[in-house]
């Protein structure tokens, strides 16, 4: 028991340093210990030892922060970043992807809402503030953030036990963000797999500019090369396996853009060149004969 009361002022004592040291605001304090204001005050004043403090309240303040626990617990993390999350900018970003900026947070979103409805909002939250990211980031998908970090994204759902099934399926996922935009709807409208890839192509900068696209059509195929300058985006050329998993995601990705419209997926075949300096995807779609079924008019 002397033990365990030691533990406990130890806890509670290094949860006040902390709080000290980021300098929250002392009315933030409920949120963080999950009592009312008195009490917290007396926590605080150390004129009340009732709160026991455990792992939980340190997840709130990671969680309210958007900062890796593990850096926060350390303090090994961006002062200046955690001291904006405080004021309410939530959508500021850490260093890490502020860099060539030319991505959206939309065109992640999607895996987002699918991680809250299968896994729950505490997961969604903690894996965000992992990346350093606020959990109130996606409340702007427009704000512009660099291809690191969907790389990044998809490493730390991987690292989380994901299987490359489930990551694959998070692609096929993408109405969830899409579904009730003006984008989404052309989409809906579209009647066969060459009006959804002309929609495309017309749309990639929605999703991002970080590639260069060109498209053409011949016959029955659609034909995609895209190339990513790999000196813009230093982090994934370093490390060929996040590149490899970001690639693969975007592969099926492509595949799944016919079903907004109710259609089968059309899967690619991809021919991947990487240079020093560049990786170059060439994509050909067999495009066939489907076209959306109508609807049928039956008289009485």
């Amino acid at each position: 028991m002397i033990k365990d009361a030691a533990r406990h002022q130890q806890e509670s004592e290094r949860l006040r340093e902390l709080i000290q040291e980021i300098g929250l605001p002392l009315r933030n304090l409920p949120e963080i210990i999950s009592a009312d204001h008195e009490d917290c005050l007396a926590w605080w004043t150390r004129n009340d030892d009732k709160i026991i403090i455990t792992d939980k309240h340190f997840s709130r303040l990671t969680s309210l922060l958007g900062i890796e626990e593990s850096k926060l617990l350390q303090g090994n993390y961006d002062r200046d970043l955690v001291r904006r999350r405080i004021h309410g900018d939530f959508q500021s970003l850490p260093e890490r992807y502020e860099g060539t900026k030319n991505s959206y947070l939309r065109s992640s979103a999607h895996i987002i809402k699918y991680l809250r409805l299968t896994r729950g909002q505490l997961f969604t939250d903690q894996l965000l503030s992992s990346l350093n990211l606020s959990p109130l980031v996606y409340e702007n998908t427009n704000l512009q953030i660099n291809l690191t970090y969907f790389s990044d994204l998809l490493k730390a759902l991987a690292d989380r036990g994901f299987s490359q099934t489930e990551l694959d399926a998070l692609s096929s996922v993408i109405f969830l963000s899409l579904q009730q935009t003006t984008l989404g709807q052309k989409f809906q409208e579209a009647e066969s797999g060459s009006d959804i890839y002309t929609t495309l192509a017309r749309n990639f900068d929605y999703f991002d500019t970080n590639f260069e696209y060109k498209s053409s059509f011949v016959g029955k195929k659609y034909f995609l090369k895209t190339t990513l300058p790999l000196n813009q985006h230093k982090a994934l050329s370093e490390n060929p396996k996040d590149l490899e998993r970001l690639l693969r995601y975007r592969h099926i990705l492509l595949a799944w853009f016919p079903y907004l419209a109710g259609l089968s997926p059309i899967f690619p075949k991809a021919e991947i060149v990487t240079t020093s300096d560049s990786v170059e995807i060439s994509y050909e779609f067999v495009l066939g004969n489907e076209a959306k079924k109508q609807p049928t008019l039956v008289l009485v």
